[in-house]
């Protein structure tokens, strides 16, 4: 070869790639056990030509050439980002390579050049040698060759943007401040606070909590197993530890704190304020009913002097079958509804029983029946000031039942006969039955018994109690063998017996005119017929005083057990009761009024007067049917 082509100036380092790659068969000797040093020439073979290339190639070279051809194979690759990113990363750590091993070596400019198997980037088009001693053998267009690496630094030449470079420095994903300062109790994973119950705190193993979390865990624990939450070290109430840090991040409680506290203060004033408004309700509910009371005693006191010469009758108003099958025997009255309560025998055969069934006064239809008790119903009555229906029957229970829904059972364990409100105390209520006795109860609750009255002295009467009516001298009850007024003296109970003789059927008690009639059987052997006692209780200093003020003589027979009542209308009063012998419901006139009689083919076994926008009826309630009777004023 001549000195031209040894000059680096006229021969710039190619490669010599074919037009078309079906031509480009590479034949690559293998490489040297040792690098060839420095000056040594590259052979490159296209076809069956070679051509030989001495050059002088220096580190800077090296270095150009490496930059170059990276550069252009991430121009022209047509591969995805994985791939360039590959080829930037191989080209930069062959550069390293020669910087440090073989910088002599330019076969490790090309990774893929060695490894048959690597993919094969496409080359690109250089420029043909211009040398003397080649033109005769490789033309131009067939032989491009690399361009010169002063190139780079031409003006004319547009320079490829840079590889991709490998994220090595990438800064370190930021942790959640939760994570990263710990401010969240393990044991709720709430946010601890500078005070308060959940305050920052830490035992002697060095595991921070919320203070009231940690002393749960700690007293949910038996002493000798108690241990941290976190760590399972031995630990103990006294082990807690406050933490006084010069800066927490923690939740500022204490405006929660505050706030708690008022909530607190307020609740417990919105109760006093409850309270107070509970009491002057229950006192403005006193002061009506004693409006009411002087109501109607100025509208007595009017209507007697206006109406001194009126007289009365009763027509009947309305005669209905409350049920077929009979069953029927007490009834009272509802002032709020303007109904009667009637009891009867259940006539579903699912359910069979005894209950009560509503009665309206107003249209005279039949309502509702309320199941109430498996045995007969011995005797029900309403407590106006608490809208409660209290029953109590044969199968030894009570029962409370509030707008029409049973809600109170009581088990009294004996058979009951006969109930009562406290006429004061208007959550607490009596009931009797055999044996003579009486228990007394607060329905608030229901399964204790108050208190226990029964009977004393050496001849303890264990006869059924009847009838009990609560006054405000206290408590009449009525056995089959005597009558009895119960006082309160001392927080005790002390009977007092009634001025009456001979065998009882009934009590009955009319707050207005503290009056008491008592029903007396007729005599075993029929010399006398059965009587109605009216006795008049008149408080005084030392004792009550109670008074007969009439007699009135009834029925000569008495197979049935039927109660009396006082009947009103305006000026007037009796006392009704039913006469078996006569089959007529007797009314006897008090305080001078004439005494009436009212036909009945079936016995009445329970009476009721019921006052009505301004009009009073008479209820008579047979076994199995009811009569409505209307007072209607005649001159």
């Amino acid at each position: 070869m001549s000195s031209a082509s040894n000059s680096p100036e006229q021969l710039s380092p190619s490669i010599l790639v074919p037009e078309s790659p079906e031509a480009a068969v590479f034949d690559v000797p293998e490489p040297a056990p040792n690098p060839e040093p420095v000056g040594e020439p590259l052979r490159h073979i296209v076809g069956s030509e070679q051509v030989y290339l001495e050059l002088d190639y220096t580190l800077e070279n090296i270095r150009q050439l490496t930059g170059h051809v990276g550069t252009r194979l991430h121009t022209f690759s047509s591969g995805d980002e994985e791939e360039e990113e590959e080829v930037s990363e191989s080209d930069n750590v062959d550069s390293d390579a020669n910087d440090q091993n073989v910088p002599n070596d330019p076969t490790v400019n090309n990774p893929g050049h060695n490894d048959p198997n690597g993919p094969v980037a496409p080359h690109p088009r250089v420029d043909a040698l211009h040398s003397e001693s080649t033109a005769s053998t490789i033309s131009e267009d067939s032989i491009p060759s690399l361009p010169d690496p002063n190139m780079r630094d031409s003006s004319n030449h547009e320079e490829a943007p840079p590889a991709k470079l490998r994220k090595v420095n990438s800064p370190p994903k930021k942790l959640d401040p939760d994570e990263e300062t710990g401010e969240t109790c393990p044991i709720c994973l709430e946010s601890w606070g500078n005070s308060g119950e959940h305050r920052l705190v830490a035992l002697k193993c060095g595991h921070l909590f919320g203070s009231g979390c940690v002393e749960r865990w700690l007293k949910a624990q038996l002493a000798k197993d108690r241990s941290c939450p976190t760590c399972k070290t031995k630990a103990a109430i006294k082990d807690i530890r406050f933490i006084y840090a010069r800066k927490l991040i923690a939740v500022d409680t204490s405006q929660i704190t505050n706030l708690q506290k008022r909530l607190e203060n307020a609740q417990a004033d919105n109760h006093r304020v409850e309270m107070e408004l509970a009491k002057t309700k229950i006192a403005h509910r006193v002061t009506s009913a004693q409006l009411e009371e002087l109501r109607k005693t100025v509208t007595l006191q009017t209507l007697n002097g206006q109406q001194s010469n009126l007289k009365w009758r009763f027509a009947l108003e309305k005669n209905l079958e409350i049920c077929k099958d009979g069953g029927c025997r007490v009834l009272t009255y509802n002032c709020r509804t303007y109904e009667l309560y009637v009891s009867q025998k259940s006539t579903n055969t699912i359910f069979p029983g005894y209950g009560i069934r509503k009665v309206s006064c107003v249209d005279y239809k039949l309502g509702q029946f309320v199941h109430l008790h498996p045995k007969p119903i011995r005797d029900i009555t309403y407590s106006q000031p608490r809208d409660l229906l209290l029953s109590v029957g044969l199968d030894s229970t009570a029962r409370i039942v509030d707008r029409g829904i049973p809600s109170v059972t009581v088990q009294a364990g004996f058979p009951l006969w006969s109930c009562a409100w406290d006429s004061i105390r208007t959550n607490e209520f009596y009931v009797g039955g055999v044996g003579g006795t009486i228990h007394q109860y607060d329905f608030r609750n229901p399964s204790t018994c108050l208190q226990t009255l029964s009977g004393v002295g050496s001849s303890v009467d264990m006869s059924p109690v009847v009838s009990i009516c609560s006054t405000q001298y206290g408590l009449m009850s009525c056995q089959l063998n005597s009558c009895w007024l119960w006082e309160a003296k001392n927080g005790k109970w002390e009977p007092r017996m009634l001025p009456v003789e001979g065998s009882f059927m009934s009590l009955n008690y009319d707050a207005d005119s503290h009056r008491a009639v008592v029903a007396v059987r007729p005599s075993v052997n029929g010399t006398e017929r059965s009587k109605l006692v009216c006795c008049k209780l008149t408080p005084s200093s030392e004792e009550m005083l109670i008074d007969v003020e009439d007699t009135f003589s009834s029925s000569a027979t008495c197979s049935l057990m039927s109660r009396a009542t006082f009947a009103k209308a305006p000026g007037a009063s009796w006392v009704a009761a039913h006469s078996e012998s006569d089959s007529t419901l007797y009314l006897h006139g008090l305080d001078g009024v004439r005494t009436m009689s009212l036909p009945a083919a079936e016995p009445a076994i329970d009476v009721a007067s019921v006052q009505l926008n301004g009009n009073s009826l008479l209820a008579a309630l047979s076994e199995s049917r009811l009569r409505i009777y209307r007072a209607v004023p005649t001159t």
